[in-house]
């Protein structure tokens, strides 16, 4: 979906909405609290995010748990390699040698 015909509209309802009050902001803000109280929110309001989280937390308890499965994975032959390689260079890290340099660290300028 392209942002452009949405742009588009929302631009044809503000200047309709603005036609209507004048231009006056006043007006259409009293247009709209008019408009709120003869068409009252149906569903339940929340009022804080603490409300919020609440309803979240109750609402989490009376579902049902999800079941645990593994993950859908698809085989990506990129990870695969990288898997490969990174299981390889650790395989080589684990039983090479540790080897000690005798200069000193550089200093970082």
């Amino acid at each position: 979906m392209k942002a452009d015909p949405i742009l588009q509209e929302l631009e044809v309802i503000k200047e309709r909405l603005a036609a209507e009050a004048n231009g006056d902001t006043r007006r259409f803000l009293d247009q709209m609290e008019a408009w709120l109280e003869e068409h009252p929110h149906a569903g339940p309001t929340v009022n804080s995010p603490e409300e919020l989280q609440a309803r979240l937390r109750a609402r989490e308890a009376a579902e049902p748990p999800r079941p645990r499965g593994k993950p859908y994975r698809v085989h990506d032959p990129i990870i695969a390699e990288v898997r490969r390689t990174r299981e390889k260079l650790y395989r080589e890290r684990k039983t090479a040698p540790l080897i000690l340099k005798d200069e000193p660290p550089r200093k970082k300028r």
